[in-house]
């Protein structure tokens, strides 16, 4: 009996043991279960803080505005930047710099012709030019206002530089008033235009034509001896012309005469490198018939017809040569209802 009795005592402790055991290792569990429970959450809470932190940094800051050509610093302009002998003026718009000035200057030893056209582009005339110049295999230089650029134009604008002739600044806005108030309001003008054709194109231009001629109004303004300086000092050369197909006149000029003017006035320049003006802006649908002869004359008689380029000899109305000689034949009857505006008048709206 004594013997049962401890074995029931031993057989009780064991259960005994083992219970506290079985219970002892849930709690464990639940213990481990718990902590690393919290300690996911932790973790999962710390990722997220993480992540909000992580996506502030990395947020991508704003690309810089690229600066329009005029305002981007150039080599020039840093080697003036300093030197405070120069007015305020040269400091501004320190990327429209040229290298036409910089270049020999070409004295032809034969006949050769620059044909150049004024205040397009036009949607109406300009695509006309460019084709004949294409037919001829010719290029030449057309001196474009910046204003008469839309949507409608731009890709003439661009043709003009895909076929290769050159481009070169008339105005922004062809107002005399306005663009030749001061030196300041000229640069400003150049700038607005410069930048522009630099958007759209990428070219660089190099050379200019004074609205009216370097002896039109700028020269009465005041200012020209200022503008001519300091557009001299960035680079870029003005072209004045020595030959005239007479288009842009109170006299209403018949196509033949517009094609004897021309090639006249190119013959007997003292010149052997003459600069023809035309234009090629809305109204002028005669300049366009009237290129083919122009060009077809000009080449028969031997004269090379070139574009602007920056060995180019250009003509200064104030240093090389006045207004050229007219062709002289007799003068047409004006049309009923228009006039015909004395010569100096009309000299000043030629371009």
């Amino acid at each position: 009996m004594i013997k049962k009795k401890t074995g029931l005592k031993y057989l009780f402790s064991s259960i005994a043991i083992m219970t506290m055991l079985a219970l002892t290792g849930c709690g464990s569990t639940v213990s481990n279960s718990m902590a690393q429970g919290s300690a996911d959450g932790m973790d999962a809470g710390s990722a997220a803080g993480n992540t909000q932190t992580s996506d502030a940094a990395v947020e991508p800051e704003p690309e810089p505005e690229e600066l329009p050509a005029s305002q981007q610093e150039s080599e020039q302009y840093l080697a003036i930047k300093d030197d405070e002998t120069l007015p305020s003026y040269a400091k501004e718009y320190p990327g429209m710099y040229a290298d036409a000035v910089s270049e020999p200057n070409v004295l032809s030893e034969s006949k050769v012709c620059y044909l150049t056209f004024d205040d397009g582009p036009s949607s109406s005339n300009t695509p006309g030019i460019l084709d004949v110049l294409k037919q001829a295999n010719v290029k030449a230089t057309f001196f474009v206002v910046a204003n008469q650029i839309n949507e409608e134009t731009e890709p003439i604008l661009q043709r003009i530089v895909d076929e290769g002739h050159t481009l070169c600044i008339h105005a922004n806005e062809h107002e005399y008033g306005k663009i030749y108030a001061s030196t300041e309001a000229y640069l400003a003008d150049f700038a607005a235009a410069y930048d522009k054709i630099y958007d759209l194109t990428g070219y660089r231009v190099q050379g200019f034509r004074f609205p009216g001629g370097s002896n039109g109004q700028v020269n009465k303004s005041g200012c020209y001896d200022s503008i001519v300086a300091e557009m001299t000092r960035r680079g870029f050369e003005y072209y004045d012309w020595n030959a005239y197909d007479h288009d842009a006149e109170g006299g209403n000029y018949s196509i033949e005469q517009m094609v004897n003017y021309a090639v006249h006035e190119v013959s007997i320049s003292s010149r052997n490198d003459t600069i023809l003006l035309m234009h090629d802006t809305y109204g002028k649908e005669k300049t366009v018939q009237a290129l083919p002869s122009i060009i077809s004359q000009l080449q028969s008689a031997g004269i090379q017809l070139l574009p602007i380029d920056n060995t180019t000899r250009p003509v200064h109305f104030d240093v090389n040569e006045n207004t050229p000689p007219e062709y002289v034949e007799p003068e047409p009857e004006p049309e009923p209802g228009t006039t015909e505006e004395p010569a100096e008048d009309a000299a000043e709206q030629t371009s």
